[in-house]
């Protein structure tokens, strides 16, 4: 099987020939680090008699952050994307000596990088940037000089962008477009469609679009598109059974109320003791953002445990790697894909990572939150003189 890169928490993963390594993102340890400092630097204005009479208490500051691509760049070097707070960067990363220093190409305060596809025989990087909560442009970079240039722009998200081997001119992307109402203000995002860009033609086609599906992360292989197609809209609510569910949702609030009054002047809460279910499970337990789609972990868990697959994932079985044309399903649950150029299949549900050959799924590793995975691309260059 053919080396794997993918994200694990904010680690950079490595499988090769049954193994799995990690390397962790430098850059937001470093993050973790200066916060704590900073933290123990100022400690001393939160504590003392003088502080409890002013009132003063420490707001430790809440570190969010996310690898949003991972890619290879040779068979020794990886390039990854990263957000940690309200910074984004990309940076080059050693897979083979830990010790080596990462690798700058660029940071922003301003943008968001992630998803995409790298293309390792000219070093070109096709990313989605971030410019606000709706909207993203594709953006191609120059790894070597950081330089980067946006070749989509509107009122749409624009991600997942992927070269056509034969030609690193033609991008292949989905795209949504944004709704607003009579004020301006976002209202929500149309269904995810496939759409193929020429650079040297200056041509922009619409492959595929449905009003009844998103397709996500479209790749070529073989001369077939595949994608990710999943429900453009949440499954319509089942009024039945929230009637019934009304006797517990009172409850619950009774008991909500008790627990807030009995903690305000007992200092305790309202259960104590025993074993604490939430322990070990950082990831299951909270909700994550996948593609723009938030997935409640702990649910989707509960809802795929029933499925007969001892190795499910987080992600909903609606989310379907298909062959675009045909519409043949080859897996359910799909977070994120990839195929090598032997025509190798991989995937993630979020946590397994597989391979699909001839059909047949093999599981390569386990994961506790994988969202991006990718395998080595190599595109022919661009015959564009004008090309950066």
């Amino acid at each position: 099987m053919e080396k794997v890169i993918f994200a694990d928490g904010e680690d950079i993963c490595l499988y090769s020939d049954g193994k799995v390594e990690k390397f962790p993102g430098k850059f937001i340890e470093k993050y973790r680090t200066a916060a704590a400092s900073a933290r123990r630097s100022s400690s001393w204005k939160y504590s003392g008699e003088g502080a409890r009479f002013r009132g003063d208490v420490s707001e430790e500051e809440q570190i969010q952050s996310r690898i949003g691509g991972v890619y290879f760049a040779s068979e020794d070097t990886a390039v990854y994307s990263f957000t940690v707070n309200e910074t984004s960067g990309i940076y080059k990363h050693s897979l083979t000596d830990e010790k080596a220093p990462e690798m700058h190409v660029i940071n922003s305060i301003e943008h968001c990088f992630y998803g995409g596809c790298l293309n390792s025989r000219t070093g070109k990087l096709a990313v989605s940037l971030k410019r606000n909560d709706v909207n993203s442009d594709i953006a191609l970079f120059d790894l070597n000089n950081g330089n980067y240039v946006s070749v989509t722009e509107g009122d749409t998200l624009d991600e997942d962008p992927f070269f056509l081997p034969e030609n690193a001119d033609v991008i292949y992307f989905s795209s949504r477009g944004v709704g607003r109402n009579l004020n301006g203000e976002y209202a929500g995002f149309s269904p995810a469609a496939i759409v193929r860009i020429d650079l040297s033609a200056m041509s922009v086609e619409e492959v595929k679009v449905s009003p009844k599906y998103s397709y996500f992360k479209p790749i070529v292989h073989g001369g077939k598109l595949y994608a990710i197609k999943a429900p453009a809209a949440p499954p319509k609510p089942n009024y039945v059974k929230a009637f019934f569910l009304i006797p517990v949702r009172f409850l619950q609030a009774i008991a909500n109320l008790l627990s807030i009054f009995i903690h305000a002047f007992t200092g305790k809460s309202l259960t104590s003791g025993g074993s604490n279910p939430a322990k070990g499970r950082e990831y299951d337990s909270r909700k994550e953002f996948v593609r723009g789609n938030l997935i409640n972990i702990d649910k989707e868990l509960k809802a795929n445990a029933g499925k007969k697959d001892k190795d499910y994932g987080f992600v909903p079985l609606g989310w379907q790697l298909v062959e675009v044309e045909s519409d043949k399903v080859l897996a359910s649950g799909v977070a994120d894909y990839d195929i090598t150029a032997q025509g190798d299949v991989v995937y993630t549900n979020g946590k397994h990572i597989f391979a699909l050959k001839d059909g047949k799924r093999q599981k390569l590793c386990d994961a506790d939150c994988c969202l991006t995975l990718s395998v080595m691309h190599s595109a022919n260059p661009s015959n564009d003189p004008f090309s950066f």
